[in-house]
C-alpha cells in the first residue's frame, strides 16, 4: 500500500501564525487534516532551521551540487569559436585587399 505523503513546508507560515495567536498544535493539525505527529515534526523543523540561521548557518540545497562550471566553459568555447571565426573572415578581407 502506498504511503500518503503531505507537503507541509508551505503552510508553515499560516501555521505559525495560528500557534502565536494561540491554537493547539491539535486544532491546527485537525483543521488541516493532518495527523499531530506531521505537525509536530514541521514545528521541529522549522525551530531546527531557524536556530541554524540564527548560528550563521547558510542553508543549501540538497543532493549533488549542479555544475556550473561546465556551462562556463561551454560559454568560453563558444566565445573561442567566434573568435576564430571573426579572425578568419578580416584574414579573408585583408588578404583580398592586398594587404597581406
Amino acid at each position: 500500500m502506498a504511503r500518503n505523503y503531505t507537503q507541509v513546508e508551505h503552510l508553515s507560515a499560516e501555521i505559525f501564525r495560528r500557534k502565536s495567536s494561540g491554537e493547539t498544535n491539535r486544532q491546527i493539525a485537525e483543521s488541516y487534516h493532518l495527523s499531530l505527529q506531521q505537525l509536530k515534526g514541521l514545528i521541529k523543523r522549522q525551530n531546527r532551521k531557524g536556530r541554524l540561521i540564527e548560528q550563521g548557518y547558510i542553508l543549501r540545497r540538497k543532493g549533488r551540487p549542479l555544475r556550473k562550471d561546465a556551462d562556463e566553459l561551454t560559454a568560453l568555447r563558444n566565445e573561442c569559436i567566434e573568435l576564430r571565426m571573426r579572425t578568419e573572415v578580416l584574414r579573408n578581407f585583408l588578404s583580398e585587399a592586398g594587404r597581406r
